[in-house]
């Protein structure tokens, strides 16, 4: 699957868009898993997820695929997952010239802009932290 980072850059730092689910209460960034339209293509994946979960046409972004890959083990608010071992693929996705307003689906409960400081206090996971300062290194 994927985790895409979508950030825009503002006159003194960027800011990140940090989502909540509507299902487990999880406070993280934009993800999903891929699916057999994908083509077997983590791009397509995120693309597709971009489009599903936040109305936004991907083609108005800068996709920017990352080393950084998070490995994990879904917990027990994915009843469906429980116990099963996850690989996410971390996308950053450049939204600075993106004008209009985030506009989530019913998957998620809330989408918020933050500054990094804002962000490593809100997310639900800390290994998401450390993958998080990892993949922006490179803004």
């Amino acid at each position: 699957g994927v985790v895409v980072i979508l950030f825009k850059k503002n006159e003194t730092e960027n800011l990140f868009l940090v989502v909540e689910n509507s299902v487990t209460g999880n406070v993280s960034f934009m993800s999903g898993g891929e699916e057999d339209i994908d083509d077997g293509l983590l791009i397509k994946t995120a693309e597709r997820e971009i489009k599903e979960e936040l109305n936004i046409e991907p083609s108005l972004l800068k996709l920017i695929p990352t080393n950084v890959f998070h490995e994990f083990v879904f917990n027990s608010k994915k009843i469906e997952r429980a116990g099963m071992k996850a690989s996410y693929q971390i996308f950053l996705a450049d939204a600075t010239e993106l004008n209009s307003e985030i506009i989530y689906t019913e998957e998620l409960k809330s989408a918020k802009w933050m500054t990094k400081k804002e962000v490593m206090e809100n997310l639900t996971f800390p290994e998401l932290k450390n993958l998080f300062e990892k993949a922006i290194e490179i803004l």
